[in-house]
């Protein structure tokens, strides 16, 4: 995703990876490209991780500059579920190791 993810597209972004995440076990959040994300965004952030969670699919999410800014502040603790890069997460799941 790239562009902005603030308060005018941040529900439709929650919404659409809920319904995505209805047919996968894993799900990989690539913001690298993100140029700002505000606080709706860091909430929808927040809500596709526990949406996931409670259907058992696991979620990542690739912060950018933008993005590890505002979870700097928002999420000191780490608790968001971050992935270095695409790469790394892809390496991450079982099927795919198993495929190479």
């Amino acid at each position: 995703m790239d562009g902005e993810l603030d308060a005018s597209n941040a529900g439709q972004l929650a919404d659409h990876v809920q319904r995505c995440a209805a047919y996968c076990e894993w799900l990989v959040l690539d913001l690298n490209d993100l140029e700002f994300i505000g606080i709706a965004g860091f909430s929808a952030l927040k809500t596709i991780t526990g949406r996931c969670a409670d259907a058992l699919v696991h979620c990542t999410t690739v912060p950018g500059v933008a993005v590890t800014r505002l979870l700097r502040i928002c999420d000191p603790n780490n608790e968001l579920p971050t992935t270095a890069s695409v790469a790394e997460a892809l390496a991450g799941i079982p099927d795919l190791r198993s495929v190479r």
